[in-house]
């Protein structure tokens, strides 16, 4: 079991080493800094279960690469979903009959997400905010932001996807 002090003397002795590491690693400071706090935080989480065997500075060293692998595919999957939708925006949309039912599959597929995953998906796709201004006001992080929206593109796609090339653009 990991004390509090012991806690806090592993976070002081090592905290600038494994941010310098991160940095290093991710190009990104505010990244970098970001991981470093996942990391510490899993370690303060798991104090009660967790074992450290070998140097310790070696263990957060690998903490931080894996946090930031992690963190990088994460990234790397939504943004290559994002980046499939607003390439389909270029299509044309269809007219008449068929775009109002095209139209009510959407709204009805709207109403099987999450509420608060729908409301993520609102403000950012038919209000254009921006998932900082998202997070502000729903009270919740921008990393939330980021999982519900990844969530609610993933339900959509699941229950759009026969119709995708004639919506993309539209809705999306």
């Amino acid at each position: 079991m990991l004390e509090l002090q012991t806690f806090e003397a592993l976070f002081r002795e090592n905290h600038a080493h494994c941010l310098a590491f991160a940095t290093h690693y991710t190009g990104d400071a505010h990244v970098a800094e970001e991981i470093v706090q996942q990391v510490f935080l899993r370690l303060w989480e798991k104090r009660d279960t967790i074992t450290i065997t070998g140097p310790v500075k070696a263990y957060l060293f690998s903490a931080v690469r894996n946090t930031a692998i992690s963190q990088w595919r994460k990234d790397a999957v939504r943004s290559e979903k994002e980046t499939g939708y607003s390439r389909m925006k270029d299509i044309t949309l269809p007219a008449g009959e068929e775009a109002k039912e095209l139209e009510r599959l959407y709204h009805q597929a709207l109403e099987i997400l999450p509420e608060r995953c729908r409301e993520v998906f609102v403000l950012s796709r038919q209000q254009h905010m921006k998932y900082a201004e998202i997070a502000a006001v729903m009270n919740i992080s921008v990393k939330t932001v980021e999982n519900q929206m990844g969530k609610a593109l993933k339900i959509l796609h699941q229950e759009l996807k026969e119709y995708l090339p004639l919506m993309a653009g539209w809705l999306f």
